[in-house]
């Protein structure tokens, strides 16, 4: 007998014969499930509900594409047909107008992972953002956060630094579950159409995904386990750089390496980081697709020791400083346009913070950007406190 806990996600407690009789959109990929794996797509299709279109995130209803990588134009599912909110451009990120015309309500269900760069929540946004002129109903299934309720960082300044990867303005690693998001979101920006959550049942803010009995799926082409969810809020700073941050091997954003570096000395001068949560083990690997495709790099397998005590932020940020020490600044930093952004670096759109990006290009000592990042999380309670719903 399992002894993980149990857990109902907003999929499993939402009454799905409300929206008999509505014409009913849904905004999904392949997490939308419930504890028993059933498809969201599918459990509407067998109550008798009229669904009558799907909107896909990046990486497409299927984990099919890359990241940065035009989705197109998607199969139907169950003869419903499929329309991608992640094209070519930054227009495409919006659902059109004309799509407003086939639906009455929508349901938002996407699993996210607990960090402001994952894109799923801005997709949310963005469609929230075109509710409030062409006003729908919008039903989120709450998820749980799979990396607990612990937030780290600083709070994205989004009158400068908004793009895909830093649309809605929280903290690095947010500590929230997708309902508490798309609610402070709405409230932020004042709007007023119609709304609706279905809550969690059974989660706790001081868990993670394999504390329960619900299925982890892979949330993304490069988000395979848990462990790397918990990374992600450090680890994505990595894509604001020219090093491999993994993609292209089995062990995406747990690896980090360049070609060329000798991974016994760096470990040894990771060591001197003394990073808290994490070890580090000496790694040579190849990349068999984008950055440094097919180049044997050398570099680090970064190993979570203690999730609760790991703060990947802080973590990443060390790491990165190291390899700049070894590598030095020309051509360190990418410098191709990031999310149909070219005119801001994308090392600042995933930092978000004026402050923070100035002491992390100045190198700031850890004990620096710690003491900042400390005293900008002293006001996470009085920015997110009405935005909970769950102890």
């Amino acid at each position: 007998m399992s002894s993980r806990k149990k857990l109902l996600q907003g999929i499993d407690t939402f009454d799905f014969s409300s929206l008999k009789g509505r014409r009913v959109a849904v905004i999904a990929n392949y997490t939308s499930i419930d504890k028993d794996g059933v498809s969201l797509v599918e459990k509407m299709t067998a109550s008798g509900l009229n669904v009558t279109a799907v909107f896909s995130p990046e990486h497409g209803f299927f984990p099919v594409a890359q990241d940065m990588e035009c989705v197109g134009t998607e199969n139907k599912i169950n003869d419903i047909p499929v329309f991608s909110l992640y094209g070519n451009s930054v227009e495409t990120l919006a659902p059109k107008d004309e799509y407003f015309d086939l639906f009455d309500t929508v349901v938002y269900d996407i699993q996210d992972i607990g960090s402001r760069y994952y894109t799923y929540l801005a997709t949310l946004a963005i469609f929230m953002d075109k509710l409030q002129k062409i006003q729908r109903e919008l039903v989120v299934l709450d998820r749980m956060n799979p990396i607990g309720g612990s937030f780290e960082g600083s709070l994205l300044d989004d009158e400068n630094y908004k793009s895909f990867v830093g649309y809605i303005p929280l903290f690095h690693r947010h500590g929230l579950t997708s309902g508490e998001i798309a609610a402070y979101y709405r409230k932020l920006k004042k709007y007023d159409f119609p709304f609706k959550i279905a809550k969690l049942q059974g989660w706790e803010r001081d868990s993670f995904a394999d504390d329960y009995d619900y299925p982890w799926l892979p949330t993304s082409p490069n988000m395979p386990t848990v462990d790397t969810a918990v990374l992600y809020p450090g680890g994505c700073l990595l894509e604001g750089t020219e090093l491999s941050e993994g993609r292209g091997t089995t062990m995406p954003f747990l690896l980090a390496g360049s070609h060329g570096l000798d991974p016994f000395k760096l470990k040894k001068e990771l060591d001197k980081e003394n990073i808290p949560g994490i070890t580090f083990i000496p790694m040579e690997f190849r990349p068999m697709f984008q950055k440094l495709s097919m180049k044997r790099c050398g570099g680090v397998y970064i190993a979570l020791t203690d999730r609760k005590k790991a703060r990947p932020l802080r973590a990443y940020i060390s790491i990165i400083r190291v390899f700049r020490k070894m590598l030095g600044d020309d051509g360190f930093f990418r410098a191709k346009p990031y999310e149909f952004i070219d005119k801001i670096p994308a090392i600042d759109l995933l930092l978000g913070d004026k402050a923070l990006i100035e002491m992390f290009r100045n190198s700031a000592e850890s004990r620096e950007i710690d003491s900042y990042l400390q005293k900008c999380e002293e006001s996470f309670e009085e920015q997110f406190s009405g935005s909970r719903f769950y102890n």
